[in-house]
């Protein structure tokens, strides 16, 4: 039997959009979307999904960058919300050519095909 480590259990989360929120509350998470806007305090910002739902993320500590374009979110599902953890925000060249669709449609194969992953 293999031993799980425990680092991989820590950083394991879930690749959603949108649509899926509900289904993962309480749970760590990676989410794609753009930014609408951005709190003045750096803390907060909203961004909608690549399937149009609209979502607050709340960071740990204040971003005093410019914030823009496509990212990234890896956090805890909290409703309509996402603690932030970590963010990866994409360089603004390549904010045209991300295809939305296909990522939707990973979200959706990655949940409703069983054991995608599993080799044995």
């Amino acid at each position: 039997m293999t031993k799980i480590n425990e680092k991989e259990t820590k950083n394991k989360r879930d690749i959603i959009n949108g649509a899926l929120l509900t289904e993962f509350a309480e749970r760590k998470v990676s989410i794609i979307g753009s930014i609408v806007n951005a709190a003045p305090n750096g803390l907060t910002f909203e961004m909608r999904t690549t399937d149009d739902v609209l979502l607050k993320v709340i960071l740990k500590k204040p971003y005093k960058d410019l914030l823009e374009g496509y990212i990234e979110v890896h956090g805890l599902v909290q409703k309509n919300v996402i603690a932030c953890d970590d963010f990866v925000l994409f360089p603004i060249e390549k904010n045209e050519n991300f295809d939305v669709a296909a990522y939707n449609q990973l979200c959706n194969r990655l949940h409703t095909i069983p054991y995608l992953w599993k080799t044995n």
